[in-house]
């Protein structure tokens, strides 16, 4: 069954939109442009009711309104809210006619479903905390029935009235009725009763059920099958397991999302998916210092971003303690999944920021792509588990996607010494043997000696501009990359912002201009208004008297820097400072 396509966007207080997900930029923004404000995707004359609904509609209302699509045509759809605080509205979208379609085709494919896994006899039932209502359906020759929906003690009440749980359960049910509104992470029954037949046809039937987590919701989601179709051994953990949510996290648990990942990483199956390991950074910190209770808090929070983030988009697991494995469709390019892993750091480094005041969690990332990097499951497993050592050891709180020219031959090696990481890289040294070689050839041959490292540099750090600013007017004096015209000069290292951004050093580094600390947030939006997307900067001169600067730029999109990257970065900018005023310009002009 095709999947019901929900354009999902994220909006603030004002309405602006924050975030959104891939089918929302299909179906809006493909032809380039690019919309910020909820009311410019609605047609022009249903503006006003679009902007009062969603400002004064509850969480779960819905209404329907018309919308343009990036080719002008105009669709109705459908508009569902959810609230989840103050601060944010999650406005979901989708199509009145693929809707109809849909709930078509999804009669079918849930009667195929019950025939296939044989659960024509099956009953599942639905405990909602906060309203306190108790859902009981059955699954009788490919219909569903619901057989109770009430508020649970009524229910509780009317069984035993009717004689529907045997005298001597009585109590035992009542009781464990009671334990299930308590909603802990798994419950599990075994009562003789005749619920299935109303007819004194008394059986044992086990009831097990997990806790799940939807929003400020809390729901027992569970089945009822007789005990003899299950081995007494297995009774509670098999039936738990097939409930294939994690408690605490609302993911999929462990069993789930490898079987997920298993059947989705087979050959000839639909390429550009990555398999992606996300891990807690100084998670085993929080539950030392904070204890398990605080821990669990994380986790829960971690599990809430990565569903939000990667929507419809793919699915989300936890696979161990404080690791989760997320399988991302359509990752058609490098910039595409780098932006769904830019929007995970920096919403995991806001969420944790002010949370422990000695402990900065934050998350480290390693993937890979399907089936450029493995045609099988353990395949994209270990070099995605290799990349997020190489995350871990390069600092924590940034992702490394595999890539053959950067990782081949270190993955080859650590394959074979059978670690999960190596301690030192082979790009790094060969890095800081080019900047070796530069410096001492500086002297006798300043000027190739530059060219040739800055030429380097350009190609492997993946940057789009180094330039040179020094003298009067901090003119530029070299340039190497693209040339956007607004790079001639750089006299705001004379400002207060570029003093504040440098924090005492004699360098910047800028992973996302969008994203620097608060002091230096100002000369963050000088550079994003140049088109500078991540930076690193470094001045020549001192600190208190700057007389030039030379920048290390990115200008389609932010990156994470690599601590080497920077090292080498600072190191040429030092070896430049050095040199007298009359060859570094004969050098640089």
């Amino acid at each position: 069954m095709k999947p019901l396509e929900i354009k999902t966007a994220f909006l603030d207080a004002g309405l602006n939109i924050t975030d959104r997900n891939k089918e929302f930029y299909s179906y809006f923004e493909k032809a380039g442009l690019l919309y910020s404000h909820a009311d410019e995707i609605v047609s022009e004359s249903q503006k006003d009711d679009f902007k009062s609904f969603i400002r004064t509609g509850s969480s779960g209302s819905f209404s329907a309104f018309k919308f343009k699509k990036n080719n002008g045509e105009e669709i109705l759809n459908v508009v569902w809210l959810d609230k989840p605080d103050d601060k944010s509205i999650l406005v979901k979208i989708a199509e009145i006619p693929r809707i109809i379609s849909f709930v078509g085709d999804a009669a079918l494919y849930e009667k195929q479903m019950h025939t296939a896994l044989g659960i024509a006899s099956d009953y599942l039932f639905t405990y909602c905390k906060s309203t306190n209502i108790f859902t009981l359906q059955s699954f009788l020759q490919g219909h569903k029935t619901v057989l109770y929906e009430q508020d649970i003690d009524s229910w509780k009440t009317q069984v035993v009235t009717e004689g529907l749980i045997e005298k001597t359960d009585e109590a035992e049910f009542e009781s464990k009725i009671n334990e299930l509104k308590e909603c802990n992470p798994d419950f599990s029954m075994t009562v003789s009763s005749s619920i299935r037949f109303s007819l004194q046809m008394f059986e044992k039937l086990v009831f097990s059920a997990k806790r799940i987590k939807a929003g400020n919701e809390v729901y027992m989601v569970g089945r009822i099958l007789p005990e003899v179709f299950v081995e007494r051994s297995e009774k509670s953990d098999k039936f738990l397991n097939e409930i294939k949510f994690d408690s605490l996290t609302g993911v999929y648990n462990k069993k789930a999302i490898l079987n997920l990942a298993r059947s989705r990483f087979v050959e000839g199956t639909k390429e550009n998916a990555v398999l992606a390991i996300v891990d807690l950074d100084h998670f085993k910190s929080v539950n030392d210092a904070y204890g398990h209770l605080a821990g669990d808090k994380v986790l829960e929070k971690a599990g809430e971003i990565l569903r939000k983030i990667t929507g419809e988009g793919g699915v989300v697991g936890r696979y161990g303690g404080d690791e989760f494995l997320l399988i991302l469709e359509d990752m058609n390019d490098e910039s595409t999944f780098r932006g769904v892993f830019q929007i995970i750091t920096s919403e995991m480094r806001a969420a944790f920021k002010d949370m422990f005041p000695d402990i900065k969690v934050t998350v480290s990332i390693g993937s890979a792509l399907y089936p450029k990097d493995g045609k099988t499951f353990d395949e994209l497993f270990k070099k995605a588990d290799f990349c997020l050592y190489r995350a871990k050891d390069k600092g924590r709180d940034r992702y490394v996607f595999f890539r053959e020219d950067l990782h081949g031959e270190l993955y080859k090696k650590a394959s074979e010494a059978k670690t999960e990481g190596i301690k030192y890289d082979v790009r790094e040294v060969l890095e800081l043997k080019s900047m070796a070689a530069f410096m001492l050839d500086l002297e006798e041959n300043p000027k190739p000696a530059a060219e040739t490292v800055l030429k380097h540099m350009l190609a492997t750090y993946n940057l789009d501009a180094i330039t040179i600013f020094y003298g009067d007017g901090v003119k530029r004096r070299y340039f190497i990359g693209k040339d956007p015209d607004e790079l001639k000069e750089a006299g705001y290292i004379k400002s207060a912002e570029f003093k504040n951004a440098l924090n005492g050093r004699p360098y910047i580094r800028v992973d996302f201009t969008t994203e620097m600390d608060e002091c230096a947030r100002p000369f963050g939006k000088i550079l994003d208004g140049r088109g500078i997307k991540s930076s690193i900067q470094c001045i020549l001169g001192t600190k208190d008297n700057p007389q030039g600067l030379i920048t290390f730029d990115r200008l389609r999109e932010g990156a994470l820097w690599a601590e080497y990257e920077v090292n080498c970065c600072v190191m040429f900018a030092a070896a430049v400072n050095l040199l007298p005023q009359e060859k570094l310009l004969k050098i640089f002009s």
